[in-house]
């Protein structure tokens, strides 16, 4: 009886130390987002425009709640005009599968921005270092990270 004590506050405790949390999240620089296509409320497409530089290879990922809520992140070469210009391309690497597990504390996906309200989430990862984590992009037990930006040009009042 004493082994399944001690399993139950053993198995309860870690969960409750690598849960996440808007609060846990504050205490980080930078934050991974894990996006699904197949989930019903996220939309991916290309903002790409063969004839502008900038644009060439802009992706956007996109989650919604609903029509007022919705929160996008900008896959792009550069992160804006200056650095296009200064030749500091956004951060892109491959990772081992392993890297899921290593940063789940720190790995959002969907149902972490409805849990805990897109405009709360958004605030908190504003000022964040974001990468995104596309599960298209996962072959085989390699994963590739992309630095993309935040933008909600729509979040109003839940």
């Amino acid at each position: 009886m004493k082994i399944i004590l001690i399993f139950c506050i053993t198995f309860f405790s870690i969960n409750i130390t690598y849960s996440q949390s808007l609060e846990s999240l504050k205490k980080t620089d930078t934050i991974y987002v894990y996006f699904n296509k197949t989930h019903k409320n996220t939309l991916k497409y290309s903002d790409a425009n063969k004839h502008v530089e900038f644009y060439k290879n802009c992706i956007t990922y996109e989650f919604n709640s609903n029509q007022l809520n919705t929160i996008f992140f900008i896959s792009n070469t550069y992160k804006n005009y200056d650095n296009m210009e200064k030749g500091i391309k956004n951060d892109e690497f491959l990772a081992k599968k392993s890297f899921l597990k290593k940063h789940k504390d720190v790995i959002l996906d969907y149902d972490f921005f409805e849990r805990n309200g897109f405009i709360k989430t958004f605030d908190v990862l504003y000022t964040k270092v974001i990468y995104l984590i596309d599960k298209d992009e996962i072959k085989g037990r390699k994963i590739k990270v992309k630095q993309v930006d935040i933008a909600c040009f729509t979040c109003h009042g839940e």
